[in-house]
């Protein structure tokens, strides 16, 4: 803030007599004064100063109009964002259950038919239908004496019964 006033300061002072200006640097902070700051230091070189006249009316409701728009549009864009990440943590989450379960030889909810052929590999038996535009499947598996279903609806897995000894 203080470099920004100094340095307005300065411009103003060009205009009024074009004096030369000069750049000094103490313990990090850069200032701009009228006076060497050393011996034999040189003046520094500024830009050509541009002075514009102040927006009209409705220059100014068109940079009102503007600035409302990108607040829309990043409000939005950060609703999103929040979305995607939302969705991303819950496609993590049930990947590493899907993960898990298919390790353990388990079937959960929602796997897939891909996912079910990984945890219990090919059905014994395997059935399929229509129902009301809902497409149904149920596969069966046979192993040691006992028999467990898999019930699917659409494609994921909806239910899991087993029957006969453990």
């Amino acid at each position: 803030m203080k470099t920004a006033l100094a340095v307005v300061a300065v411009l103003l002072s060009m205009s009024a007599g074009a004096k030369p200006v000069y750049k000094c640097e103490e313990g990090g902070t850069i200032t701009f004064t009228d006076q060497p700051c050393a011996p034999g230091a040189r003046a520094a070189e500024l830009p050509d100063l541009v002075i514009t006249a102040p927006p009209t009316p409705s220059q100014q409701d068109l940079a009102r109009s503007h600035d409302a728009r990108l607040g829309r549009e990043r409000a939005a864009r950060a609703r999103e964002d929040a979305e995607w990440l939302k969705q991303h943590a819950a496609a993590e989450e049930r990947a590493a259950r899907v993960r898990k379960a298919i390790l353990e030889h388990r079937v959960i909810r929602g796997m897939t038919f891909a996912e079910v052929k990984r945890a219990l590999g090919e059905p014994d038996q395997v059935s399929s239908g229509d129902s009301y535009g809902t497409d149904k499947a149920s596969w069966v598996y046979r192993r040691d004496g006992r028999t467990r279903t898999v019930n699917f609806k659409n494609g994921e897995v909806t239910s899991t019964s087993a029957r006969g000894r453990k």
